[in-house]
C-alpha cells in the first residue's frame, strides 16, 4: 500500500475512535524522509499506542496484574511476528489486538476460566480519580455488580474505545447483535447508576471510562523498543566517547554517561536516538534542527557540544549535570510559590530565546525539566534546564509515545476528529509550561490518560483546557492560569510576556512587604501625631486648670489681704480706743501707728502684685480658650470631611452594585451569544466537513484528470512520433524506388560500371 493514497483516504473527517493513531501514523510516514508507509508506522508502533489499555483490560478480566503482564508479552510476540499489511486490515489493528487478547483469556485448549472473584477485583490498583466528582460507590457498583459479559462489553466499547464494527470482529457476531447487547448492558449500567444517584446521561461514557481505569503501570521503555539493544559499557561513540553506563530510558532515545577520552576527567551525557535516518533528507532534517537549537544560548537550555551518526542513528553530547528532574522532585511534595518562581521564570526566558531563534520545544513537561545543582551556586539553589529539545520527536511521535497530556488544544486538534484545526505556534510551548507550573503547584490535579483511552483524551483536550489551581492559597492565580491555559492561543502571552507575568507568584509576599513597610513608617508617625495632639489637648487643659487654680488662689489671697486690711483698721480703731482709754502718750501712739501703716503698705503691695498675676492668668486663659476654639473647629471640619467620605463611599457602593447588575446582564447576554455562536460554529464545522469531503473528491478527480491528461499527452506524442517515423519511412522508400530505376536506364553501360562498388541499400 502506498503512502499518498492511504493519506487521502485517512485525512478526511474521521470517526472519533480512529483519528489520533491514523493521523499520527500518516504524519510520521510523511515526515521521516525514509522508505516507509503508514502500514510500516502502524505495524511498528500500534502496540505501544494500545499497550496500556490492553494491560488494564487483561488485568481486570483475569483479576491479576501478573497474568496481564504474561498475556501482554504474548501479544507483543504476536505483533512482532505478524505481517504489517495483514495486521492493519479492516477492521484495524486495535480490533485484531483485542481479539487476540480475548483469545488468550478464553483459550479453548484450557479448562473454562471462571470470572475473577470479587476480592481479586477489589485488590486491583484502581485509579484514584480527583476530577471525577463521584464517590467510589457508583464506580465500584459498575465494577463488581454488573454481569461479567455486560461489564466486558461496556469496558471494550467505552474504556478501550472499540467501535461496533471492531466489537463485531472481536466477538465474531454481527453488528446488529453487538448493538442489541450494548443497549442491554447500558440499560443495566444506567439502573445501577440511578440507584446511586447518578443520572447524568451525557457523562455516561466518561463514567464508564473511570469505572474501568487502573493506575498506569510504570513506563518500561525497554519492553517497548523492538530490536534495539543498549550500547555495552566501554563502547566508543564518535571515536572519542567511552560509554560508562546507561542512565536514562526514553521513548525516542537513551541517555548514557560517557567519558571524554580526549579530555581526562571530563564526563558528558550522550544521547543516542532509536530511530535510524536512512536517507540523506532525514539526516539533513535532524541536523538542521540540531544546528538551530545549538545556535540558542541560555543557561536553562541544554547545550549540545558534539554530534554524529552511529549505525545511522543520531547521537549528540551534552554537559553532565548532577541533580534530579522536576518529576522526581514533585514526588516528595509540591513546589512552593517561591520555588516555582525561581524555576519557571528562567524556563520561560529559555523558551523565549528558543522562539526568537525559530525553534519550538514541542515536549515541555516535568520529566524534561532538570533541576541541576551546579558547584559554587549554593547547596539549596538549583538551575532549571530544559531537556529533549524536539530533535527526537514530532508531535505525531509523541502521540504514540504516550505524552499527549501536555498537548495544547491546537496540537491535540491536529489528531482529533474536529473540523477546525488552528495553526500550531510557539504558544503551544507556553501552554505546556503553564500546565507544568500548575501541576508543580498542585500535583494532585495532574491529568493522565484514564484507562489508556488516548483518543478520548485527545478529543477532550482539543475542546477543553485544564482548570486553574483549586487550593485556597492559589485561588488568586485563577485569572492568570485561565489566560495562560486559554483554548485560544491568541489570548495566551508569549514566552517573553510570561516571564513578567510569572511575578504574580510572589504577589502575596510583595503585598505583605509593602504593608509592613507602610506600617513601619505610618504607625510611628500616626502615633506621634496622635501623641502630639493628645499632649496638646492635655497641656491645654492642664494649663487651663493651672491658670484657674492660680486665679482662685489670687482671689483667695486678695480676699485674705482685704480681710487683713480690715483687721488692721479694726486694730487701729482699738488702739485709738485704748489710747483714749489708757491715755497713752503721743509718742507711743505714733510708734504703733507707724508700724501699722508699714504693715498696711506691705499688704497693699502684695495685693497689687497678686492683681498683676491675676491679669496675666486671665490673658493666658483667654489665649487658651482661643486655641481650644481652633482645635474644636478643626475637629468639626474633620468630622464633616469624614461624613462626606462616607457619603462618597455609599455612592460608590451603589454604583458598584449597578455595575455588577449590568455585568450579570452582559454575561447572560454573552452566554446567549456564545450559545448562538456555538450553534453557528457547529453548522460551519458541518459545512466545513462537507466542503473538506467535496475538496477531497475534487482533488481525487483532479488527480485522475491529470493522469488522463498525461496519458493523452503521451498518446499524442507517441502518435506524432509514429507519424514522423512513417513519413521518414515513406521518404526512404521513395528514395529506394528512385535508386532502383536508374540502373535500368543505363543498362548498355553495365559492363563498364560493373567494376564500381554496389550502392549501400
Amino acid at each position: 500500500m502506498g503512502t499518498v493514497p492511504f493519506l487521502l483516504n485517512q485525512l478526511r473527517p474521521l470517526e472519533k475512535r480512529h483519528a489520533a493513531l491514523t493521523k499520527a501514523a500518516a504524519s510520521i510516514a510523511l515526515s521521516q524522509g525514509q522508505p516507509q508507509t503508514v502500514v510500516d508506522v502502524l505495524h511498528g508502533r500500534a502496540f505501544r499506542f494500545y499497550a496500556e489499555g490492553l494491560r488494564q483490560y487483561l488485568a481486570i478480566r483475569s483479576g491479576s496484574t501478573e497474568r496481564a503482564d504474561h498475556f501482554l508479552s504474548k501479544l507483543r510476540a504476536f505483533v512482532a511476528k505478524s505481517n504489517g499489511d495483514e495486521l492493519i486490515k479492516a477492521p484495524g489493528v486495535r480490533a485484531r489486538l483485542y481479539r487476540a487478547a480475548r483469545g488468550y483469556l478464553h483459550d479453548q485448549s484450557r479448562p473454562p476460566q471462571n470470572p475473577p472473584a470479587k476480592d481479586a477485583l477489589e485488590a486491583l490498583p484502581w485509579r484514584a480519580l480527583p476530577s471525577a466528582h463521584l464517590s467510589a460507590s457508583p464506580l465500584n457498583a459498575l465494577r463488581f455488580e454488573l454481569n461479567p459479559e455486560d461489564s466486558e462489553l461496556l469496558e471494550l466499547h467505552h474504556a478501550r474505545e472499540l467501535s461496533v464494527q471492531e466489537l463485531s470482529f472481536v466477538y465474531d457476531q454481527t453488528p446488529d447483535e453487538i448493538e442489541r447487547r450494548l443497549d442491554t448492558a447500558m440499560t443495566q449500567a444506567q439502573v445501577i447508576l440511578d440507584e446511586h444517584g447518578v443520572r447524568d446521561a451525557e457523562r455516561f461514557g466518561r463514567v464508564i471510562i473511570e469505572a474501568f481505569a487502573l493506575e498506569p503501570a510504570p513506563r518500561s521503555h525497554d519492553s517497548e523498543r523492538e530490536g534495539i539493544e543498549p550500547l555495552p559499557n566501554g563502547a566508543i561513540v564518535g571515536g572519542r566517547y567511552a560509554i560508562e553506563a546507561r542512565v536514562g530510558l526514553g521513548a525516542f532515545g537513551d541517555v548514557y554517561r560517557a567519558k571524554d577520552t580526549e579530555v581526562p576527567g571530563h564526563v558528558v551525557a550522550l544521547k543516542l536516538l532509536h530511530q535510524a535516518a536512512h536517507s540523506k533528507t532525514a539526516k539533513q532534517a535532524a541536523l538542521r534542527e540540531l544546528r538551530l537549537i545549538a545556535s540558542v544560548f541560555h543557561p536553562s537550555i541544554v547545550q549540545f557540544k558534539d554530534h554524529g551518526w552511529f549505525d545511522e542513528r543520531l547521537w549528540f553530547v551534552m554537559p553532565w549535570y548532577d541533580g534530579e528532574t522536576l518529576e522526581s522532585r514533585l514526588q516528595r511534595e509540591p513546589l512552593s510559590r517561591a520555588e516555582a518562581l525561581k524555576i519557571f521564570q528562567p524556563l520561560a526566558r529559555a523558551l523565549a530565546a528558543m522562539h526568537a531563534a525559530g525553534v519550538r520545544h514541542q515536549d515541555v513537561k516535568p520529566e524534561n525539566i532538570f533541576l541541576a545543582r551546579i558547584p559554587g551556586f549554593g547547596e539549596d539553589d538549583v538551575t532549571p534546564v530544559l531537556l529533549d529539545l524536539g530533535v527526537a520527536a514530532t508531535e505525531a511521535e509523541m502521540v504514540v509515545a504516550g505524552t499527549p497530556t501536555y498537548f495544547a488544544p491546537e496540537v491535540a486538534a491536529q489528531f482529533a476528529s474536529v473540523d477546525r484545526k488552528p495553526p500550531v505556534t510557539h504558544k503551544a510551548d507556553v501552554f505546556a509550561l503553564a500546565l507544568a507550573l500548575r501541576n508543580a503547584l498542585e500535583p494532585e490535579t495532574q491529568e493522565d490518560v484514564a484507562a489508556g483511552a488516548v483518543d478520548t483524551f485527545i478529543e477532550q483536550r482539543s475542546k477543553e483546557t485544564p482548570s486553574a489551581p483549586k487550593r485556597r492559597p492559589l485561588r488568586y492565580l485563577k485569572p492568570c492560569f485561565d489566560k495562560w491555559l486559554s483554548w485560544d492561543a491568541e489570548l495566551r502571552p508569549s514566552a517573553d510576556e510570561l516571564v513578567a507575568e510569572l511575578s504574580v507568584l510572589s504577589l502575596p509576599e510583595e503585598r505583605k512587604a509593602r504593608i509592613k513597610t507602610i506600617l513601619r513608617w505610618t504607625i510611628p508617625m500616626a502615633l506621634a501625631l496622635l501623641g502630639a495632639a493628645g499632649a496638646a489637648v492635655t497641656v491645654f487643659y492642664q494649663q487651663a486648670e493651672t491658670q484657674r487654680e492660680v486665679a482662685q488662689q489670687a482671689q483667695l489671697a486678695a480676699t485674705g489681704l482685704m480681710r487683713d486690711l480690715a483687721d488692721t483698721r479694726e486694730i487701729a480703731e482699738q488702739l485709738e480706743l485704748r489710747y483714749e482709754q489708757s491715755r497713752l502718750t503721743r509718742t507711743e501712739l505714733a510708734q504703733r501707728l507707724a508700724r501699722t501703716d508699714g504693715k498696711v503698705a506691705s499688704l497693699r503691695a502684695e495685693l497689687r502684685e497678686e492683681e498683676r498675676k491675676l491679669m496675666r492668668t486671665r490673658d493666658r486663659l483667654a489665649q487658651n480658650r482661643e486655641e481650644k476654639a481652633a482645635v474644636e473647629q478643626q475637629l468639626s471640619e474633620t468630622e464633616r470631611e469624614l461624613s462626606a467620605t462616607e457619603r462618597t463611599l455609599e455612592e460608590a457602593n451603589l454604583r458598584l452594585v449597578g455595575a455588577k447588575q449590568k455585568l450579570v446582564s452582559a454575561e447572560e447576554y454573552g452566554r446567549r451569544l456564545e450559545r448562538k455562536i456555538e450553534r453557528e460554529g457547529e453548522r460551519v464545522m458541518y459545512l466545513q466537513g462537507e466542503l473538506a469531503a467535496m475538496q477531497a473528491r475534487l482533488d481525487a478527480e483532479a488527480s485522475k484528470t491529470e493522469q488522463l491528461q498525461n496519458a493523452v499527452a503521451r498518446a499524442v506524442s507517441a502518435r506524432s512520433k509514429a507519424e514522423l517515423e512513417l513519413e521518414f519511412a515513406q521518404q526512404e522508400l521513395e528514395a529506394l524506388k528512385n535508386r532502383s530505376v536508374v540502373p535500368r536506364q543505363t543498362e548498355p553501360e553495365s559492363e563498364s560500371a560493373s567494376d564500381e562498388p554496389a550502392p549501400d541499400s
